[in-house]
């Protein structure tokens, strides 16, 4: 994900969606409300984008704390993400759900033939950069609606067992149309969707946090969190030649993003890190665990 929405509008958005999916997504007493634990789903954005990421994304399943990950099913790696994904079936995977490519000289296009989802493309037939940029070119629902199914569908024909949904970028939370698609997919293909299962996503947001103080924020708020459960979102990153040609066309857009995202796999992978969850109990949970509780809950 390249360019975060606002906190204010994330927040609600996140308490709108929250409040609609309840009923579906969440037992009326959801398991982790129930004692005073703090719980931390770390999930981790981006995959199958590059070699680079997916290097990253086993770093940080195998050596760190990322306990989730979402595969961006149209992007070049993909295949690649799949296999790693199937080598690890202890790993939580997602599927990423995009309308957008956003890098300079590094694009995709959609998983349907471009021709029967025109209003999501430019003219040479890939996904707009950028927000404005999609809903600029007026998409239609019901070619945003087929497209994220065949992403879906493509993911569950190459094996993936997806644990949860998520979005890329801020296309798809910029309607209520596109978000009722969203919910219909999820309810379609049962699975919940991050960022509306109770998580406080706000308090561990350290996306534009400078890449030299990632680390030192990240356990300043590990060691003041309360108890709850909690959504840390990254972008797992290396620095490589790959990485740093990375050029982010949306506007506000981070610079040199190569230094971000590798410095969350820092961050993620540090032993300090670890050191503080371990003192302070906090509970590392995946989607596939909050899916799980969900389904015990109605039993």
């Amino acid at each position: 994900m390249a360019a975060e929405s606002p906190r204010w509008k994330r927040s609600v958005i996140a308490l709108g969606l929250g409040l609609l999916l309840g009923l579906w997504l969440l037992p009326a007493s959801p398991l982790w409300a129930q004692d005073q634990a703090i719980k931390l789903v770390v999930r981790g954005d981006d995959m199958g984008m590059t070699h680079s990421a997916n290097e990253a994304f086993e770093l940080a399943f195998n050596r760190g704390i990322i306990t989730s990950g979402g595969l961006i099913v149209p992007s070049p790696w993909f295949e690649d993400a799949v296999r790693r994904c199937l080598e690890h079936p202890d790993w939580s995977a997602g599927i990423h759900l995009c309308v957008n490519a956003e890098w300079k000289n590094y694009r995709w296009r959609p998983v349907l033939p471009y021709n029967l989802v025109s209003s999501l493309v430019d003219k040479d037939g890939f996904f707009y950069p950028s927000a404005q940029a999609f809903l600029a070119a007026g998409p239609k629902s019901d070619e945003i609606e087929k497209e994220l199914r065949a992403q879906i569908d493509r993911a569950l024909a190459c094996g993936l067992k997806p644990d949860y949904l998520d979005t890329h970028m801020d296309s798809l939370e910029s309607k209520e149309e596109y978000l009722t698609i969203v919910r219909k997919l999820a309810k379609e293909y049962n699975l919940p969707v991050s960022g509306w299962c109770g998580e406080d996503r706000e308090f561990f947001d350290i996306y534009n946090v400078a890449p030299e103080e990632k680390e030192k924020v990240l356990i300043e708020k590990l060691k003041s969190a309360k108890p709850g459960l909690y959504l840390l979102v990254v972008h797992p990153g290396l620095d490589t030649p790959e990485e740093r040609a990375l050029i982010d066309q949306n506007p506000d857009g981070l610079k040199n993003v190569y230094r971000y995202r590798s410095a969350e796999v820092r961050a993620i992978t540090s032993p300090k890190v670890k050191k503080v969850i371990n003192q302070r109990k906090i509970k590392l949970v995946s989607y596939r665990e909050l899916k799980a509780e969900r389904r015990a809950a109605l039993n």
